[in-house]
């Protein structure tokens, strides 16, 4: 913490105790403000960007002023801590001053020592408060979903309707759709945000030790009757969510016994026969076809039809290309700011390629494709990505061959169609023709000049064809 960039409003109906305490608070190297009444104080944390405030409670003969000028102080900027001082002091005016959001209270006189300690831990509580704000910040950014196409757009829809229940949601779609994103801002609207969000990574799981870690267990500590016990996910997520992803690859017996726990919201730990009694929200994702699951024995119809009660299914990132366009943006703005990066642009040309290829990984391998180009350029200043820039994953694996470019380009806006059209038309003449400007230009009916301004705005690199 740099003091000098610390403001801090001493205010106090006694001019002489205003100076001192300012005074002293200067020697630490601190910026101080006074004011000897409220009004004068409420003028200050108006006009001026305090950090902290340092009030007497009486003042003017006003036994309430300090507590109505930390009111307002709080009212206005909840982040600027106060410390209370008072040559009156009581438990009752102490306790009054903490309700109302004061972060501690001392007691006059006091010594220097004392208060610059109060100073330093409330401007460390202030500290860690923006962090938390912050990681708040990023974290709602983060789970923003993304999309406006109509099919998008359906889901938020129904969302919105299941956040605020307590019913149980199972949602299903590709890898890398989005699922868990879905389960987190289900949580996160729920009433359940304030206690946690388990995961319980079912691919992950040993079969042998799958139900230890769902449910904990006992050990008998050297024969001591007094069990140490280990709290299973279950338990962990009591109050919150329980997200179970990829919830096909529990094993059936497994399967069994989280339907009878998802039911009575109870179960008992391993080696245990005291039952736990939880209050748990499950919602549960998968990739694979349910039906065809259960039809081979390896889901439980029961199990299947317990998590369904509000099933919600994420569409692969190539039935929402609408969407692309706005994703892109979202996940460069993000990434740029992991990374201290410059903000990336995209040509028309790039988007136009990123929007048509199929995108086998979904929303997933979009951000890792932007994280990478995020690596590669995001240091250099105004820095556009061409298709040169792609990696060749994306320009070898174009979802539609060259014999389907007619009805790619059906789906583009005519500039966007056309500025494709005339790229690839005057690459297939050059080579016809072998990089000759002159019979280019005399065969396609357009003057020299033109044509090399066409091709600089197309950024056809003549070289590349004698």
């Amino acid at each position: 913490m740099i003091k000098n960039k610390v403001s801090i409003l001493v205010v106090d109906d006694e001019l002489d105790i205003c100076e001192m305490v300012a005074e002293t608070l200067k020697d630490e190297g601190y910026k101080t403000l006074v004011a000897t009444n409220y009004d004068m104080a409420v003028d200050i944390i108006k006009n001026e960007n305090i950090n902290l405030l340092i009030t007497d409670i009486w003042m003017n003969n006003d036994t309430n002023a300090g507590l109505e000028l930390l009111t307002f102080s709080q009212n206005l900027n909840p982040l600027v801590p106060v410390i209370m001082m008072s040559g009156h002091g009581n438990i009752e005016t102490a306790m009054k001053a903490a309700k109302n959001g004061a972060f501690d209270f001392i007691e006059k006189p006091f010594k220097a020592e004392r208060l610059i300690l109060l100073i330093e831990k409330a401007l460390e509580d202030r500290k860690l408060k923006l962090k938390v704000l912050d990681f708040e910040s990023k974290e709602n950014e983060r789970m923003t979903l993304i999309g406006k196409s109509s099919i998008f757009k359906n889901i938020k829809q129904n969302l919105n309707k299941i956040a605020s229940t307590n019913s149980r949601v199972l949602i299903t779609g590709p890898s890398g759709s989005g699922k868990e994103l879905i389960a987190r801002w289900i949580h996160k609207k729920s009433n359940r945000a304030s206690f946690p969000f388990i995961i319980a990574s079912c691919a992950t799981l040993s079969p042998e030790r799958v139900e230890q870690v769902l449910f904990g267990w006992n050990e008998a500590n050297n024969g001591v009757s007094n069990n140490l016990s280990n709290v299973g996910l279950f338990e962990q997520a009591n109050n919150g969510t329980l997200f179970f992803d990829e919830i096909c690859d529990l094993p059936l017996q497994t399967q069994g016994k989280l339907v009878q726990a998802i039911q009575d919201q109870s179960f008992y730990k391993i080696g245990s026969n005291k039952k736990i009694n939880v209050d748990v929200r499950i919602i549960s994702a998968s990739n694979n076809n349910l039906i065809e699951f259960i039809e081979k024995d390896k889901l439980r119809e029961d199990l299947f039809y317990r998590l369904s009660v509000a099933p919600i299914e994420v569409p692969p990132l190539n039935k929402r290309d609408e969407d692309i366009s706005d994703l892109i943006i979202h996940f460069l703005n993000l990434l740029a700011k992991d990374f201290g990066n410059n903000m990336l642009q995209l040509s028309s040309e790039t988007l136009v390629i990123l929007k048509n290829y199929d995108w086998p990984g979904n929303v997933r391998q979009l951000k890792n494709i932007l994280e990478w180009l995020n690596i590669m350029y995001g240091k250099r200043k105004d820095f556009t990505i061409t298709p040169a820039h792609l990696p060749p994953e994306i320009l070898g694996h174009n979802k539609k061959d060259e014999n389907n470019d007619i009805s790619n380009q059906l789906t583009l806006s005519l500039k966007e169609a056309r500025k494709i059209f005339e790229k690839n038309y005057l690459k297939e003449q050059l080579k016809r023709f072998k990089g000759s400007i002159a019979k280019t230009s005399t065969f396609i009916g357009m003057d020299r000049s033109a044509l090399h301004r066409k091709l600089k705005e197309l950024n056809i690199n003549i070289n590349n064809f004698e």
